[in-house]
């Protein structure tokens, strides 16, 4: 019989997330900048072209993700030989923060590029597309913004709300 249940579930979905090929977010800015993106993978396009930045990226995401399947199954042995419970919350911290994602977007835009696009104003929060409307030389230019959450968001995210519960149960 397995001695903490809920941790060891937690572990091995740790795993699964790690493994997934999938990203969790898209962006996108008006079509013409493109970013899907997970805690393991990233993809940048501009105008329809892949970046090639994003392989560089990728290859220590790739790292990463091994990082994390490594920690995750040495933590399931320490369960699952020694008994000692172990949990590994970075899928939890990850998934909760991956939220705030709309709202860095936000602030890169009324923050960073207002400086150098005058009257942009972009809404603090978008999941699912909004107009967003600024000036420039005169002009007014509406661009659509597209924020989606993928389904391996939400499975990503519920991974992480099970590690969180394994932690704070001390026999699960």
């Amino acid at each position: 019989m397995i001695k903490y249940p809920l941790s060891t579930l937690a572990l091995i979905l740790n795993v699964i997330v790690s493994l997934l090929p999938y990203c969790w977010w898209t962006y996108s800015v008006g079509g013409i900048v493109k970013i899907n993106d997970s805690l393991f993978l990233l993809n940048i396009y501009f105008e329809g072209q892949y970046l090639y930045i994003s392989n560089f990226i990728n290859v220590l995401l790739f790292a990463f993700r091994f990082y994390v399947i490594a920690v995750s199954l040495y933590f399931l042995y320490l369960i699952l030989r020694k008994g000692e419970k172990r949990n590994y919350l970075l899928i939890t911290w990850a998934s909760l923060f991956y939220i705030l994602d709309p709202v860095i977007m936000y602030i890169i835009f009324n923050y960073i590029l207002s400086h150098f696009i005058q009257g942009i104003t972009y809404p603090f929060f978008i999941i699912g597309q909004e107009s967003v409307e600024f000036t420039d030389s005169g002009y007014q230019i509406t661009m659509l913004i597209q924020s989606y959450p993928t389904f391996a968001y939400w499975f990503s995210l519920s991974v992480g709300i099970i590690n969180l519960i394994s932690r704070f149960l001390k026999k699960y």
